[in-house]
């Protein structure tokens, strides 16, 4: 299993790591920094450099449903890499902080909000969350000035 170094320091925004193998589902490392799709939060891009100098960017990151493995998923007419070879994972930081900051305010939406959560989703731009309501109503203006 991939070592899952996004864990212990979501800062991180590179790493060393070795291919352990590749298939149509994507590329598996031994480590990475990349952070997989997830709980409403999408993967993480970026790219892996390689030794001769050449970088495969990543579209996506997801896990595995039948091993639950790390892909990192190539975009489009990227060069193949081979089991074996070392190379340096390097996350898009700049979208990777944007997603932090939004999964931020969603957990401060939750404090103001006295609903329980049943759905969401994080975006770099744009995120949202659902709440169970039911009969009940939401009004902007108080939430606003919770929040603020």
């Amino acid at each position: 299993m991939t070592e899952e170094l996004f864990r212990e320091d979501a800062y991180l925004k590179d790493c060393v790591a070795r291919v352990v193998g590749v298939d149509e589902a994507g590329i598996r490392l031994d480590r990475t920094v990349f952070y997989p799709t997830g709980g409403g939060q999408p993967g993480d891009t970026g790219r892996l450099l390689r030794a001769d100098g050449s970088a495969v960017a990543i579209a996506d990151t997801r896990k595995s449903r039948e091993t639950g493995e790390i892909l990192h998923v190539p975009a489009p007419g990227q060069p193949a890499v081979a089991p074996g070879e070392e190379l340096r994972a390097e996350i898009d930081w700049a979208r990777r902080h944007r997603h932090m900051r939004m999964h931020t305010a969603l957990h401060v939406l939750c404090a103001v909000v006295p609903y329980g959560v049943t759905g969401g989703q994080v975006g770099d731009l744009r995120s949202r969350l659902d709440f169970d309501i039911g009969e009940g109503s939401l009004e902007r203006e108080p939430i606003e000035a919770r929040l603020n």
